[in-house]
This record gives C-alpha cells, sequence and structure tokens, in this order.
C-alpha cells in the first residue's frame, strides 16, 4: 500500500525521520509540479519553527573550554584571561572557521534560483504552456526559460523574467496590476493585459502585438527609451543596431512555432541557422558565403525537423545532409 503524503508526513522527512518506502513514494509525488510548490511551502513552513542551525549550546561550551584547556596544558604556567583565551583559540582555528563559512555561503549561492524562483523550462524541440498563479498562460517553445518569484509573485507587481521564445496571455486584473517580462537581451516588456509573442535571443529579438497594449523599455546607443506598441506592431531588437519596427496585418504568424511551423520575413539562412541552434540545438554550417546570405519568405512546415530542412533545401534548390546535430547545406 503506497504511503499517504500529507503534511505531517512531509516534515517527519524535513526531520530525517521517514522510511525508504516513505521518501521513495515522496520523491514519486514531487514529480507533479503542484506538489513541488507546495512542498516548498511547507519547507518554509517548518524552517520557521525548527531552527536548522539550533547549536546545543551547553555542549559546545563544554567542548571549547576543553580544547582551550588541552592548549594551555602544554604551555608554561602564565595568567590568561578568558577573552585572551578566547582570541587565541580564534585566531588558532581561524583558518577552519573560514573555511566552514565559505562552504556555506557557496552552497546557498549555488541553491538560490531553486530557493528563490519558480523555473518552467522546455527542452530542444518542446513546446509546453503552462498556467500562472494569477492564471495568466504562457506558451514556451523549445529551449526557453521563464522564472519568477516563489515567495512575492503578484504582491504587488508580476515580474517574469524570460529566456528563449514564448506567447502570452496575460490576465487583467481588477487591481491593473503590471505584468512585466525581463530578458537579458537589454529590454523589458510592461503591459496590463494582453496578448503578444516574443522572442529573447542572442541572435536578435522580437516582440508582436496581437491584442491590447504594451510599453517596450530597451537601449539604444548607451540611451534608455520606450515605445507604446499598437496592435500588429513588429518590432526587431539586435544588438549594436537601431530598433526596428514595422507593421504586420497577421500578427497571430509570427506565434506559428506553437503549430511546428516556421515564418520567415526575408529572413537569411545564416538567421535561420541561429534559430535551429537555439530552439533545437543544431550545429547548421553553409558551404559557403553566398548559401548563408540567401533569404527566405513565407510559411514552412515539416512534421518533423528533417522534413523541414528537407522543404527549405528544395525551396532555394541547395543539398542538405544531417549527422546528430550537425546541418549542412550545399550547392548541387
Amino acid at each position: 500500500m503506497k504511503p499517504t503524503i500529507s503534511k505531517r508526513l512531509i516534515f517527519d522527512h524535513f526531520a530525517n525521520k521517514t522510511s525508504p518506502l516513505q521518501r521513495t513514494a515522496i520523491e514519486n509525488w514531487l514529480t507533479d509540479r503542484d506538489n513541488e510548490e507546495l512542498y516548498y511551502q511547507w519547507l518554509e513552513e517548518w524552517e520557521r519553527n525548527h531552527l536548522q542551525y539550533d547549536a546545543p549550546s551547553e555542549i559546545a561550551l563544554e567542548n571549547f573550554f576543553s580544547i582551550v584547556e588541552q592548549e594551555e596544558s602544554a604551555r608554561p604556567e602564565e595568567h590568561i584571561s578568558f577573552y585572551e583565551k578566547l582570541a587565541n583559540w580564534t585566531n588558532y582555528h581561524a583558518g577552519k572557521i573560514a573555511a566552514v563559512i565559505a562552504i556555506a555561503l557557496g552552497l546557498a549561492w549555488y541553491n538560490r534560483d531553486t530557493i528563490t524562483y519558480i523555473s518552467y523550462k522546455t527542452g530542444y524541440g518542446e513546446i509546453e504552456t503552462f498556467e500562472l498563479s494569477d492564471g495568466s498562460k504562457v506558451k514556451l517553445n523549445g529551449n526557453s526559460v521563464l522564472k519568477l518569484s516563489r515567495w512575492n509573485f503578484g504582491e504587488t507587481k508580476r515580474e517574469v523574467f524570460l529566456k528563449g521564445d514564448a506567447s502570452f496571455d496575460v490576465e487583467h486584473l481588477k487591481n491593473h496590476q503590471k505584468f512585466i517580462v525581463n530578458t537579458p537581451e537589454n529590454f523589458t516588456v510592461e503591459v496590463l493585459g494582453t496578448e503578444f509573442t516574443m522572442s529573447a535571443r542572442k541572435f536578435g529579438s522580437k516582440v508582436v502585438l496581437t491584442n491590447g497594449k504594451v510599453k517596450l523599455h530597451y537601449k539604444e546607443a548607451a540611451k534608455e527609451k520606450e515605445l507604446v506598441m499598437k496592435p500588429g506592431d513588429v518590432v526587431k531588437l539586435k544588438k549594436d543596431r537601431p530598433m526596428e519596427i514595422t507593421r504586420t496585418e497577421a500578427p497571430e504568424t509570427y506565434s506559428e512555432w506553437e503549430n511546428k511551423r516556421f515564418v520567415f520575413d526575408e529572413t537569411t539562412l545564416e538567421e535561420m541557422g541561429y534559430q535551429l541552434q537555439e530552439t533545437y540545438g543544431l550545429e547548421v554550417t553553409f558551404s559557403n558565403q553566398a548559401i548563408a546570405n540567401r533569404q527566405l519568405m513565407g510559411s514552412f512546415k515539416g512534421r518533423t525537423i528533417d522534413e523541414f530542412l528537407q522543404s527549405i533545401a528544395e525551396v532555394l534548390d541547395l543539398s542538405v545532409s544531417r549527422e546528430n546535430n550537425k546541418v549542412l547545406f550545399t550547392d548541387h
């Protein structure tokens, strides 16, 4: 019979009082993302009520004086005050103390993201939809990450961090609380309630507004700028280049990756290669620069990535070969 996962059982687990069978059941229970959130809430409650570093002071003090006495017995007798003994002992063991502190700080730093943020991730070629605690829905393209605060998301503002591609359907709240999307590519999207698609990749970023209204904050020539976007606006951002804004009558086509479809608008094969590298983990190369500069226009779909590559090659009258994650385009 499987153990029932209760708050009491989880608290016993934190106190190292669970059996191997119970620990296995807890591990299986934690594979559900909702259970993982509940687990961290109970962990916070348990830690508040159980000081993990409440050392047995009487035993520690007794051991301390024992060490001091042993060290002093090897010296010629002389009157040394308690504070002098404490200073001498601290100096003698300073290296060990520093090492323990460094290890503790290192572990805390290493696990800071897990403790501080909820992370939603997709692997290469995966597309997944997630619902946030405020009711907003986010669909992530392959090799994308969305992070948000584990403890205060929605308290005063809704702030998330995106790396990759995502489509947002932001829930409008009665208090008109802002929804802010930060990226590592020097731009931020600020919204109330709206639908939009955005990409934050090293090779270039893009924001496409479907419905509603968003404000784009970005840097250009080291200056902070902002732009209020309207439905149908397409903004492209690249490092060391001016912001580019165009209009489209079909903004929904820019989220066609949700249906495993690629849409290109005067996109070079080299830029397409960057996209495939970011989204599918493919290393795309070309036999010459002329091929890399060839441009793509239109919508392409393949049931598999190999079908997609073959369709690109046929349209441009090229040859394509693939070995594991390496792709090569050549002339016939």
